[in-house]
C-alpha cells in the first residue's frame, strides 16, 4: 500500500492521464462519496459509477493540469490540500480533503477558493 504522499503523487499522474475510469477504480473506495462545493449548488456524488461520470466530464471539459500546492498536510488517514490547477478558464485555486479507508479515498470534500 502506498503511503499518503505517494498516493497523492500517483493521483496527480492519474489525473494527467485523463482516464476517469482508471482514476476512480484505482483511487476510490467502493463506498466513496464526494461532496463538491463549486458552482451555485453543492453536489453529493456517491458510488463509483457516479464518480466516473463526474470525473469524465471534469477531465474532458475543465481540468488541464496541476500547477502547485499552497498547502499540503497529512494525518494517519487523511489528506488536506490547497492547490492551483490549470482549467479551460485559466488558473484556479482549489481545496480538497480526502478521508482514506483501506488505502483508497472514502470521503472526498472538494471546492474552489
Amino acid at each position: 500500500m502506498l503511503n499518503l504522499e505517494e498516493f497523492v503523487n500517483n493521483h496527480l499522474l492519474l489525473l494527467a492521464a485523463g482516464d476517469a475510469v482508471k482514476l476512480v477504480e484505482n483511487d476510490y473506495h467502493d463506498d466513496a462519496v464526494m461532496l463538491l462545493m463549486v458552482g451555485p449548488e453543492n453536489q453529493v456524488v456517491a458510488g463509483k459509477a457516479a464518480l466516473q461520470s463526474l470525473f469524465g466530464m471534469y477531465l474532458k471539459d475543465i481540468y488541464r493540469g496541476f500547477v502547485s500546492y499552497q498547502k499540503l498536510a497529512f494525518s494517519e488517514d487523511s489528506i488536506c490540500l490547497q492547490a492551483t490547477i490549470n482549467t479551460v478558464a485559466g488558473e484556479a485555486r482549489v481545496w480538497d480533503v480526502l478521508y482514506m479507508k483501506d488505502g483508497k479515498i472514502y470521503r472526498h470534500y472538494s471546492g474552489q477558493i
